[in-house]
């Protein structure tokens, strides 16, 4: 198991023991009425696409060549409001994966020729970092209107 997929992991659960332990605050008089707010999102990656070499030295296809297809995984958010209106943000979305494949056909990428029945692999290591600032111009018990950096 890769080291990214087990931080991913250990992030997940990290959220997940955060958000349990958040308090209610529905008889609270402010309807937003935190310091810390922390959120997550599972969903589907789906990498497409075609890689391409300088001076058209080859191409492979992501889906065609790798096998690549759709896969879980999360992104988490951190909300931190130190003013009445005001939050610092931070957003984290990893998007990993790896495939190993036995090539249907040849193959030519930056003057190396990889012939059917050869065995390739690939992998896609992204992990996206957001900081951001929000500013609610507008906070009302049925929603807020806010800007966000």
């Amino acid at each position: 198991m890769c080291v990214l997929a087990r931080s991913a992991r250990r992030a997940v659960l990290l959220l997940l023991c955060v958000a349990s332990f958040t308090p209610a605050f529905a008889q609270s008089k402010d309807f937003d009425d935190y310091k810390w707010r922390v959120d997550g999102s599972w969903w589907f990656s789906n990498p497409t696409g075609s890689v391409h070499a300088a001076n058209d030295a080859g191409s492979f296809d992501l889906s065609r060549d790798f096998g690549f297809g759709s896969y879980s995984t999360f992104s988490g958010n951190a909300d931190w409001r130190f003013k009445k209106k005001q939050h610092l943000l931070l957003r984290v979305t990893p998007v990993t994966s790896d495939r190993t494949r036995t090539l249907s056909n040849q193959i030519e990428f930056e003057g190396v020729t990889y012939d059917v029945g050869a065995q390739v692999s690939a992998n896609i290591r992204n992990v996206a970092i957001a900081p951001g600032y929000e500013y609610d111009f507008i906070r009302r018990d049925h929603g807020y209107l806010g800007g966000t950096v």
